[in-house]
This record gives C-alpha cells, sequence and structure tokens, in this order.
C-alpha cells in the first residue's frame, strides 16, 4: 500500500482489532484512514516500531478471502507487492506492510514515464497470467472453491451478465436496444472464450492499483480484494474505455511487454468489456456511485456505435 491514498482520520479501528495487531507487530499508531463511499472495504495506515503498515478491513467474506489468496498464494512470486503480516475473520481483517511508490494516478508522470509504466505493468501481469488453475471462479482463503466450481468460461460470462440484467430491470437502467444490443454482442463474442484456461486475475489491473516512482518505474500493485480464477480479458477489458482511449500510445506500451493479443484474444476482451461496463452500469447505480455509473453508460454507447459502424 502506499501512503498517497489517506486521509485525515475519523474513526479508529476497534479496540479488538488494536489489540489484534498489537499482538502481531507490537504498539500500534493509527495515522490515517481511507475508505470509499461504498464501504466494502476501509484501509488505515498505521505505524508500529518505525514501520509503516496497513489494516485493510473487508465487509465480505469473498474479498477478504480473494485478497489473502492471492497475497499468500500468487504475490511471492512475482514482487512488487504487499506481504501479508497476519490475517483474521471475526472480523474480517488483514495486516499488510506497506509497498514503496505513488499512486499512480496522481503522480505527474512525463510521457516517456507514462510509457515505461504501462510498459512494465503489462510485463507484470503477462507473468501473473502465466499461474494457471483447473476450475474458475472465487477462492477460499486457503485456495478451495467458494461454491460450485466452474470449468466453462461461456457460461461464467454470460450468467454474470444475465444476473446484473436481472438486477437493473425493476431499476429501468437499459431501454430495449440496450438490452438487445448487449444480448446479441454477447453472443457474437462469448463463443472466442470456449476452452479458454483459467488464469490467476488480479480484476481491477489499472492506474488507481500501481504504485510509481518519479520515473514511472511500476513499484507496486495493490488491492486484490477481486483476485479469482478467471479468463486473461478479465484482467485487460478496463483500460480500452479509459486510459487507452486517451492515449493509444499507452495500448502500444503495454502490449509490447505483454505480448500482442491474437484475434481471438481481441474479440475476449470485447465480451469481457461489454461485462464489465454492465456491471459498472448497475453497481454504481446500487451502492450510489453514480459518476461511476455514469461513465461506464458512455462506454455502453461507445461500443453500440463501434458496433454499428461495422
Amino acid at each position: 500500500m502506499s501512503n498517497e491514498d489517506s486521509v485525515a482520520v475519523d474513526e479508529n479501528p476497534s479496540e479488538k482489532i488494536i489489540d489484534w495487531i498489537t499482538d502481531l507487530v507490537g504498539p500500534v499508531s493509527v495515522i490515517s484512514k481511507f475508505g470509499h463511499l461504498h464501504a466494502s472495504s476501509q484501509l488505515w495506515r498505521v505505524e508500529s516500531g518505525g514501520e509503516m503498515l496497513w489494516l485493510k478491513m473487508h465487509a465480505h467474506e469473498r474479498k477478504w478471502a480473494g485478497e489473502v489468496h492471492a497475497l499468500t498464494q500468487w504475490a511471492p512470486a512475482m514482487g512488487r507487492t504487499p506481504k501479508i503480516l497476519g490475517f483474521r475473520k471475526d472480523p474480517y481483517a488483514i495486516l499488510l506492510s506497506e509497498v514503496p511508490g505513488k499512486d499512480a494516478e496522481q503522480v505527474d508522470l512525463n510521457p516517456e514515464a507514462e510509457l515505461r509504466m504501462w510498459g512494465q505493468a503489462g510485463e507484470w501481469l503477462a507473468r501473473i497470467h502465466q499461474i494457471t488453475n483447473e476450475w474458475l471462479g472465487e477462492v477460499q482463503w486457503e485456495g478451495t472453491p467458494s461454491g460450485p466450481t466452474i470449468s466453462n468460461p461461456i457460461t461464467m460470462v454470460y450468467s454474470g451478465v444475465e444476473r446484473r440484467l436481472a438486477e437493473a430491470a425493476p431499476l429501468n437502467l437499459f431501454d430495449a436496444r440496450e438490452r438487445d444490443f448487449i444480448h446479441s454482442a454477447m453472443w457474437d463474442w462469448l463463443p472466442a472464450l470456449e476452452n479458454e484456461k483459467a488464469v490467476a486475475i488480479h480484476r481491477d489491473f489499472t492506474p488507481r492499483n500501481w504504485l510509481v516512482d518519479g520515473d514511472g518505474n511500476l513499484t507496486g500493485v495493490i488491492d486484490f480484494e477481486h483476485a479469482r480464477w478467471d479468463v486473461r480479458a478479465a484482467d485487460l477489458n478496463r483500460p480500452p474505455d479509459h486510459e487507452f482511449l486517451v492515449n493509444p500510445c499507452l495500448k502500444d506500451a503495454f502490449f509490447e511487454a505483454y505480448g500482442w493479443p491474437s484475434e481471438q484474444l481481441e474479440t475476449q476482451i470485447l465480451a469481457l468489456r461489454l461485462s464489465q461496463i454492465v456491471a459498472a452500469i448497475v453497481w454504481g447505480v446500487l451502492v450510489g456511485e453514480i459518476d461511476y455509473s455514469k461513465r461506464n453508460r458512455v462506454a455502453l454507447l461507445r461500443m453500440m456505435n463501434d458496433r454499428a459502424k461495422l
């Protein structure tokens, strides 16, 4: 974690959690707090014995379990990630080391440094995607499946989209034209996922979760609460509607390091882009992140217009 992500403390962790941290590392002082509006996770930067650490509290077991599994099983071989110093249930908490660097969304990088960052991010992601599994889905912290296993990625992606559309129906979030597009596009693109293997996925791999130095060197990758076994495109589906749209040179730098996608992977990315956009539109409304929902609605309209031009 980075010290750039913190704000003034307005609520301390419970005495129970402070005692737990003290048992792990010694006396501790709370420095600052960070949390999203939706409050599914909250962070405190703490100090113990002159060392800065991060306490992360999860509201949901599945996110806690995904993060613990990723940081204990995948991250040690990758480097540039926080180390878990302790974790517990009741409540769901993780104590993490602090990773050096600054929030990549907040640091002012020159064009050369920004390209360097994206290239190193592509190289890092290519390596974690070498970690494979026999099934898709979320995990318990020790690595066993969290619920029934899924072997068919088409089923996994399509069922996720249908679930979000069902949530959206009573809220009238999609009109008939949008629903028709979502269904027809998914059925055109989903066959590209046939027989795609499950790999280790971060699932929020964007600059908001990267740490860098002033020269654009990637010093850290954080926030693994969405991690699970999924298809590669689930880590490649966000930049096309954000950073790559603004600066296509970043796409070149990233894929030069990651490996240029085949036509099949390009189609998979389209399917996962649409899946992510639908989920974000609905989720944003449900949790009150309205601006996030609106940004993804713009992305949906862009995909619809692009498809109409073909």
